[in-house]
């Protein structure tokens, strides 16, 4: 027998207590990490938190701008829950956590699973399994890449017939038009089936995520503010998202007295040293990445949403020297205002698009000549979903599908051209 002796490279996860803290510190926004500080406060003496402004409560002023909202607050907790209690192998949880982090607020996937595969370094097949692992997940219908796929998920699981799962991969469009005589033709049910139909699917979530959403503030604090000083564009981190942690070297230096103190202050000591590093690094890799963005997306500074760049966040990861695992935690919950309002900074990294002169455009931009299309439209005779697609094109050398048409115009909660001559 001949022994051959292969190398191969595998997901490994390890991870200790302080690298731990490390990632919760780069997803907290600024008031999660002050009060993150806080706590570690309270159980080390040798710590102070300094903030150089106090943070804002609802409906105070400040030198940003305060804006009423609801933030998302538990919906990924409730995610990294399940996987405490489950069976999940070692070598998939780091893809599995990279797909949670990449997860929008309504519970869908912002990443095609090829980049997911090739950030991670992890095959085709190994990627898929840690979606399906995510998509086992509740609520049901979370990790889908599209409407579709969300609600089939839901009729999967509660293992409603196959006919309702292709009804809306084929033709949702009759579900929202209740169109149960052509439903019943392509199925050879009856009218009883085709109507069931229709209430099953309309009862199905179509944003999965918000129904664990909680309010944790009644007003969003920006982390940032992009503003323009002497013609160029510059960024600026929050004081509050820049708190500092003061070590008392007084008490410390009781060590050298107090013996029986000694093992117990070095102790706090060090981690005391580790955080000031920590929130360093934290800064510094915020810095960079709000820097690169603003960088990139100058012209939506400029001009709004209609010039939105496209943007992927491996772009700035080999720009700014900051991994991309590390983008998608540090922008996740975490807003920038500027002169175009206050921006969740995952709105800054859109899928791009090639357009007719060979230029690339966003989704966000075209969304929002989409929506500026509708806008205009004839209110008796409006646009059907192929006629805004040839629109796009002709006018703007942009050729999207008609089921990307009708894509797009759901999330932007436009609805069908029947529906919006009804109710003109």
């Amino acid at each position: 027998m001949k022994h051959q002796l292969n190398q191969e490279q595998r997901l490994t996860w390890k991870m200790t207590q302080r690298l731990s803290q490390a990632i919760e510190m780069l997803a907290y926004n600024g008031q999660d990490l002050v009060r993150f500080l806080q706590d570690q406060a309270e159980v080390n003496p040798l710590i102070e938190v300094s903030v150089t402004s106090p943070i804002p409560k609802g409906g105070q002023s400040g030198s940003l701008e305060f804006v009423q909202s609801v933030q998302e607050k538990s919906f990924h907790d409730h995610l990294q829950d399940q996987l405490v209690e489950s069976a999940i192998p070692s070598t998939l949880l780091p893809l599995v956590q990279y797909g949670i982090d990449s997860l929008n607020d309504h519970g869908y996937l912002d990443i095609t699973v090829e980049e997911w595969s090739k950030v991670c370094g992890a095959s085709l097949a190994e990627t898929e399994e840690a979606l399906s692992f995510i998509q086992s997940l509740h609520p049901a219908g979370v990790g889908a890449r599209s409407l579709q796929e969300c609600i089939a998920i839901q009729l999967k699981r509660d293992q409603h017939p196959m006919y309702m799962i292709q009804l809306v991969y084929d033709h949702i469009q009759w579900v929202a038009d209740q169109d149960m005589e052509s439903i019943q033709d392509e199925y050879g049910i009856s009218m009883e089936e085709a109507k069931r139909a229709i209430e099953v699917i309309q009862t199905c979530h179509p944003r999965p995520g918000i129904q664990y959403s909680s309010v944790k503030e009644d007003y969003i604090v920006p982390d940032g503010e992009v503003l323009k000083v002497k013609g160029e564009w510059v960024v600026r981190l929050s004081p509050w998202n820049t708190p500092k942690v003061v070590v008392d070297e007084e008490m410390y230096a009781l060590s050298n007295e107090h013996q029986e103190a000694s093992a117990y202050l070095e102790e706090k000591y060090q981690h005391a040293k580790w955080l000031q590093m920590a929130i360093e690094q934290r800064k510094q890799n915020m810095k960079a990445i709000m820097e690169e963005i603003v960088k990139r997306q100058v012209p939506f500074f400029e001009y709004g949403a209609k010039e939105m760049q496209s943007l992927r966040m491996r772009e700035v990861a080999e720009v700014s020297g900051v991994h991309v695992s590390t983008i998608s935690r540090a922008v996740r919950h975490k807003y920038v205002q500027s002169p175009q309002g206050i921006v969740p900074l995952r709105d800054f990294f859109q899928q791009g698009l090639r357009m007719r002169n060979g230029q690339e455009t966003s989704t966000e931009a075209i969304k929002h000549l989409l929506k500026e299309t509708i806008r205009t439209e004839n209110k008796q005779k409006p646009y059907s979903d192929q006629t805004l697609s040839q629109m796009l094109y002709d006018q703007f050398g942009i050729y999207i599908s008609r089921r990307t048409v009708a894509k797009y115009r759901e999330s932007l909660y436009i609805p069908s051209s029947t529906k919006r001559k009804k109710r003109g």
